[in-house]
């Protein structure tokens, strides 16, 4: 049995949060994120490599069936992998900025009210 016979099926991911929401993330061949081993949100960031560091992880490109000329099983699924984790990502990055956003808004607000608390007592204190 030659394993090309066969439609490969497409990884999927699920995120399931501690408070019970879950993501699921799903590889869309035909879009170019997904054809290709050089992932966008991985490796030393743009910082890093601007201060002088050289990546010397960087994946390598994705091999070709010398026959057909299209990309062995393997390297697809290295570069749908690779999409995929690019997403799961951006989505953990965004959830983490969210979560930063709230906690802000929170820390704020309890600072609000601990200052007009104050501003009530001295009221209190002028009045009495």
């Amino acid at each position: 049995m030659d394993i090309d016979q066969y439609q490969m099926s497409l990884p999927i991911a699920t995120y399931s949060s501690p408070s019970g929401e879950s993501h699921t993330f799903t590889v869309d061949a035909n879009q170019k994120r997904y054809q290709m081993t050089h992932g966008e949100t991985t490796g030393p960031s743009a910082y890093v490599l601007k201060a002088g560091q050289v990546d010397r992880d960087c994946p390598s490109d994705p091999k070709k069936d010398a026959n057909t000329g299209t990309h062995t099983n393997l390297s697809r699924l290295r570069m749908q992998l690779t999409g995929l984790q690019d997403d799961i990502n951006r989505y953990l990055t965004s959830e983490m900025e969210l979560a930063k956003s709230k906690r802000s808004k929170s820390e704020n607000c309890d600072s609000d009210t601990v200052k007009e608390q104050g501003q009530e007592q001295d009221i209190n204190n002028n009045v009495g």
